[in-house]
């Protein structure tokens, strides 16, 4: 049963790490400062998005193997909301959004997290960033400050 077990996640193992192989010559990125709705993805690599979209919609972020960084504090949010539909394997995607701002996540978690680190207002006028889509063995991190700005 052990020898089973182990051969399965083996098999497992492969076929995901091939899979995003491929897809990483496959998919690109279409994010540029002033993309509207963008699509960012980031395999066994990363990549650093500032956004000056007017209005910004949100988009698809893919991370596999690999880090996104999201700087939203130089949008316009659109006027029917801001929706980000993420897929996260194995990697992070870092969110930075204006103080004041709201987060939403109503994604699947598996063997990863999730973490709110935005300081929000009670206000239930503010932009509101909803997230969803799923994050197996990797991380979301939402918050007001850069993690670059941080480490500097």
């Amino acid at each position: 049963m052990f020898r089973f077990l182990f051969n399965l996640i083996k098999t497992a193992a492969v076929v995901l790490f091939g899979t995003a192989l491929v897809a990483k010559f496959v998919l690109e990125s279409n994010a540029e400062p002033s993309t509207q709705e963008i699509d960012l993805v980031a395999i066994y690599g990363g990549q650093h998005l500032v956004s000056e979209a007017e209005p910004f919609y949100g988009g698809k972020v893919i991370a596999m193997c690999g880090g996104v960084l999201l700087d939203l504090r130089r949008v316009t949010p659109a006027p029917t909301g801001m929706f980000i539909d993420l897929a996260v394997v194995m990697g992070g995607v870092s969110l930075v959004v204006p103080e004041g701002w709201r987060v939403k996540f109503k994604g699947k978690v598996m063997l990863g997290g999730w973490s709110d680190n935005t300081k929000t207002t009670a206000d239930q006028n503010v932009p509101t960033v909803d997230l969803g889509g799923f994050v197996v063995m990797g991380g979301v991190q939402a918050t007001t400050k850069s993690p670059v700005e941080v480490s500097v």
